[in-house]
């Protein structure tokens, strides 16, 4: 579900990142570039699995891909503004989950750009799409306090 800035409700995410802000990231007009939101979205999904990680199970059976990505910029980010991206998993489908990002201000929790992102979980030993693993769902659907089986 991706929501326009009118739309946009307060949202619970139980793992947040806090994100430096690199010199580089900026443009010739004191804002972050837009390519730079998807580096610091990265930086969030593997922050969140390897935090769930350390918390279930081991994830060597197979590795996650991105399938699709849908992003809304919502306000500018600008150099040295104190931002964190939150990370939940919204959907866990039988090949793929579907995730929720957005990039706030810390300190007024303003919205900057939110993100869905559809992840397919894949065997890279026979290159191809398999299924989500029921210990992968089962760990997903607790640490997120979904309602689904």
């Amino acid at each position: 579900m991706i929501t326009t800035e009118r739309e946009i409700t307060e949202e619970t995410f139980r793992h947040t990142l806090p994100i430096q802000i690199r010199f580089n990231d900026v443009d010739s007009i004191g804002h972050i570039n837009n390519n730079i939101y998807f580096s610091y979205f990265d930086l969030g999904k593997i922050n969140y699995f390897e935090n769930l990680k350390a918390s279930y199970v081991s994830w060597i059976d197979g590795i996650i891909v991105i399938a699709r990505i849908e992003v809304d910029f919502i306000a500018p980010v600008f150099y040295k503004e104190d931002i964190v991206v939150d990370t939940k998993i919204v959907r866990v489908g039988n090949k793929s989950v579907t995730l929720l990002q957005q990039i706030r201000n810390s300190l007024t929790n303003e919205i900057k750009c939110r993100c869905n992102s559809v992840v397919v979980t894949y065997n890279p030993k026979e290159l191809v799409a398999m299924k989500v693993p029921q210990i992968w769902k089962e760990s997903i659907i607790d640490y997120e306090g979904l309602d689904i089986k």
